[in-house]
């Protein structure tokens, strides 16, 4: 569809695309109008997000991507249920209390007809409810009956969660550290006491919880602490006791050499000792920093710390049934008791990792795995060549080595200790010291005047939108519609020569009779009307038909018409011209045209009397029957009429003998037309097709071209030469251009 073409269509139906926008904006502005005004009111919170120090660790800073889900997360808390919940419980609260002046008082009919309660028995029970549930920080217990009675109460009144969540806006502003809550009522004190009383409710709720979560993480950290003291008093212990139990003395000079290899294979050994401890650890916390990541998208680390726990209480009995000797025992429970606090101290706050740095630190881990293993390899080995030094050079030299080895796990535990002690100092210290950062800057106003109901450009909105659909469905329905409708869909959907196009006459001219072509005044349809006729008849004179059958594919596409407009046309230019009528499905013309005789009696009368006929005007009654051919009002126009008969044209007429009566008409008359039956229904067409010299199919402006008719319109191009240019009937004015 070109644009020309989408221009007419809308033009078409130009009132509608102004009607319906029209009432459209009057729509809008009533609504607007006599709609309930809004009024808005605003808070903001500062996060501190962007300006604490908790934001850095080990020197490293959020990224803008984590910063922004941190924000996210902030703001989907503030909108969480059990935050606006609490603002639900305080404001019906407020309204059942009375001792203010309520925001909303729904009827006691409505209450009664809604929530099926009288308010005023229940008011007791309900403050009572509601003030538990604001202590714990709850929600409403929904299978308890009153809690129940207080969800459908709070729904009456309009304060339930998905009532305020649909009025609330929470945004953070622009880059900035701050968050905008607003919130839109019809009152402009409600909606102040909804962003400041939902401001408080979030701050208290978030303390809460970061308390709460401060709280088991010191306590973990004691608990290192504790264990890492003990540790390093049974190792002090130990190696006092061995100095008070074994004479120590100076190395002798040939023992020397030894010693120092001792040394310095002890060494070597704490060293990997300590690099062990220090890779399981590592590892420890490595693992427990995946599993805590991996918490985040929705795994939760208590399973594991129960398992630990189990396994620390089974190890400890062992430990204890063992007689407190076995080191690989103790270096377990101790590696577990890491992993447990690990997995407590990762309970403050899931760590926020991206998937590049989670593989890193999965990479790290196996990394570090694959160390610990060669370390303890290493320690093996190492121990193996200590015992054979220590064999070799006697029991003095054996106590000096245990000594040594001895004093360093007494440093390496003093290590530990120190550095697990300084750990929960600064913890402590920071949560002594620490204020929230989250906090309320803004508090939200009574409005003084309501919202701008922007009643222009709501209408202009409303207009242009009814517009554009009433334009896309009248659009719509013309690319779905599949009617010719005009003379350029005709070529591009049947692919036929066109002679020309036969306006749609005004339904106050009716059916179209004979009179209609006579009238002695020419009136404007007609007029019309042979100028329409001028060019078809101009064609069909260029193709040297004489003998010219009309049909179409189906009936009602106005085959009689076209061939009484033909008739009449040539007439006009002293043509004379025979009308035989060999529709035997429906002889339209015989009853226009008012003729006498069919044509099966006239083949009777020929080939009885074997002589040809001819017309005569006498009016003597004994020459009527013999005047098969019927004059019309017209005198350059004669026809032949039949009855209505379900026999073809071959069954009716002697094929021969039709043949030669076409052959003395054609000497009678200048042009010969006869009409056949729709191609798509009946034979008749095609059966006639050899008697004539011109086929012009007729199409109705008002139908469509179907998979039957695209039959009926290959054998129309089979014909070649004899096929004639089509007529286009019945086409619209507006669209015959």
């Amino acid at each position: 569809m070109d644009l020309q073409t989408l221009f007419r269509v809308l033009w078409k139906k130009r009132w509608i695309l102004i009607v319906i926008p029209m009432i459209s904006v009057g729509g809008a502005f009533l609504i607007r109008m006599l709609g309930e005004w809004k009024y808005r009111s605003s808070a903001q919170m500062a996060t501190g997000i962007t300006i604490t120090d908790e934001l850095i660790d080990n020197g490293k800073y959020f990224n803008p991507y984590e910063m922004q889900i941190t924000f996210t997360n902030l703001i989907e808390q503030i909108k969480s249920r059990v935050v606006l919940t609490q603002v639900s419980y305080r404001l019906l609260l407020r309204d059942l209390d009375g001792k203010e002046m309520p925001f909303r008082k729904p009827s006691e009919t409505k209450l009664e007809e809604l929530a099926n309660i009288n308010i005023n028995s229940y008011k007791a029970d309900f403050e009572k409810i509601l003030t538990e549930k604001l202590e714990s920080q709850s929600l409403l217990d929904l299978t308890d009956p009153k809690q129940k009675l207080i969800k459908k109460v709070m729904d009456v009144y309009g304060y339930n969660y998905e009532s305020l969540n649909e009025e609330l806006a929470i945004n953070r502003i622009n880059i900035s550290d701050y968050i905008e809550i607003s919130y839109t009522s019809e009152s402009p004190y409600l909606s102040a006491y909804v962003v400041n009383t939902l401001c408080t409710e979030f701050i208290r709720y978030y303390t809460n919880i970061k308390l709460s979560r401060s709280n088991v993480s010191l306590e973990s950290l004691q608990s290192i602490v504790e264990q890492r003291k003990q540790y390093l008093a049974e190792k002090t212990e130990g190696l006092k006791n061995f100095q008070a139990n074994h004479e120590m003395i100076n190395s002798e000079a040939q023992g020397a050499s030894k010693i120092r290899q001792i040394q310095d294979y002890e060494d070597q050994i704490a060293d990997e000792q300590k690099k062990i401890r220090g890779a399981e650890l590592s590892l420890a916390n490595m693992e427990m920093k995946i599993e805590q990541a991996s918490s985040s998208t929705g795994n939760k680390p208590n399973a594991r710390i129960v398992d630990l726990k189990k396994k620390i209480n089974v190890f400890n009995e062992r430990y204890i049934a063992g007689g407190q000797t076995d080191q690989i025992l103790l270096d377990s429970i101790t590696l577990f008791r890491n992993q447990l606090q690990g997995l407590l101290n990762a309970a403050v706050e899931v760590p926020k990792l991206s998937p590049v740095e989670f593989n890193a630190l999965k990479d790290k881990r196996d990394q570090t795995k694959i160390d610990l293993e060669i370390s303890r390899e290493n320690l093996v080995s190492l121990n193996n060549i200590l015992n054979s030094i220590r064999y070799s050079v006697g029991n003095f030299a054996s106590r000096e080595a245990v000594n040594q080895a001895m004093g360093k796990e007494v440093e390496v535990a003093r290590e530990e200790y120190l550095a697990a002690q300084a750990r929960y100092n600064e913890a402590r210290e920071k949560l002594v010291t620490n204020k929230m950062p989250l906090k309320q800057v803004v508090v939200g106003e009574v409005a003084e005047k309501p919202e701008s109901r922007k009643t222009i450009v709501f209408m202009v909105f409303t207009g242009v939108l009814s517009f554009g659909l009433c334009a896309f469905v009248i659009i719509l329905l013309e690319m779905l519609d599949t009617r010719i409708k005009t003379p350029q869909r005709f070529k591009n959907l049947a692919k036929l020569p066109l002679a020309g196009a036969l306006e749609q006459l005004p339904k106050s001219v009716g059916q179209p009779t004979w009179n209609f072509f006579n009238a002695s005044n020419e009136s404007t349809e007609l007029n019309r009307l042979n100028h329409d006729l001028r060019k078809i008849r101009y064609e069909i004179e260029n193709k040297k038909g004489q003998v010219v059958l009309v049909t179409s594919t189906k009936k009602g596409q106005g085959k009689s018409f076209a061939i009484m407009s033909l008739a009449y046309s040539l007439g006009l230019i002293h043509k004379r011209t025979l009308i035989i009528d060999t529709n035997m499905r429906n002889n339209s013309l015989t009853v226009m045209l008012t003729a006498r005789f069919s044509l099966k009696q006239l083949m009777e009368f020929y080939n009885k009397n074997t002589k040809l006929i001819g017309t005569s005007k006498s009016t003597d009654p004994k020459d009527t029957e013999t005047n098969l051919i019927t004059p019309t009002t017209n005198p350059m126009v004669d026809i032949i009429g039949n009855k209505m008969s379900q026999l073809s044209p071959s069954e009716i007429i002697p094929g021969g003998d039709f043949k030669v009566l076409i052959e003395w008409l054609k000497a009678q008359y200048d042009y010969i037309i006869l009409e056949g039956a729709g191609l798509n229904e009946f034979s008749d067409s095609r059966e006639l097709v050899k008697f004539v010299d011109l086929v012009i199919p007729v199409f109705s402006a008002d139908s469509s071209i179907t998979e039957e008719d695209k039959e009926s319109l290959n054998f129309l191009k089979s014909l070649q030469n004899k096929l004639g240019p089509a007529i286009l009937n019945n086409v619209p004015k507006e669209e015959k251009s």
